[in-house]
């Protein structure tokens, strides 16, 4: 009996260890996710930069001085895949900006994936910043 009841005791240790470890992953993706929104929202693309992870090092850094005529009006996300483990997010984004050089209004889908890294238990996101024109 007493095998029985530390059994059962060590398997809802263990759950409730894993649930915590998931509440965490979700908070830190929701401040990592509201950086990186927010830096594009208000033009920061060198903050949003800081987020990215890119898989291909040779990837070129983003022309941070062409970015600043960027301006958006909206960011929405139009759909969003967590992978089983909910080590990696896939999202479309909808953002709609407009360049002050010429003022034309522009609409992408920007496919971003969201990946965690257990070592520094945070989030980075592993595609380019959005291309804009």
């Amino acid at each position: 009996m007493y095998r029985l009841i530390c059994s059962a005791i060590i398997a809802i240790a263990i759950s409730g260890c894993a649930a915590v470890d998931d509440s965490k992953k979700t908070i830190t993706y929701d401040k990592a996710l509201w950086k990186y929104e927010t830096a594009i929202r208000w033009v920061d693309f060198g903050t949003a930069n800081t987020l990215r992870r890119l898989e291909d090092p040779s990837a070129s850094s983003p022309d941070l001085e062409t970015l600043q005529h960027i301006k958006v009006t909206s960011y929405d996300i139009m759909n969003k895949t967590i992978s089983e483990d909910r080590a990696e997010i896939k999202l479309a984004v909808k953002i709609v900006y407009y360049n002050d050089a010429n003022m034309k209004l522009s609409t992408i889908i920007d496919n971003q994936v969201w990946k965690y890294d257990p070592e520094i238990k945070d989030w980075y996101i592993s595609t380019p910043l959005p291309l804009f024109k």
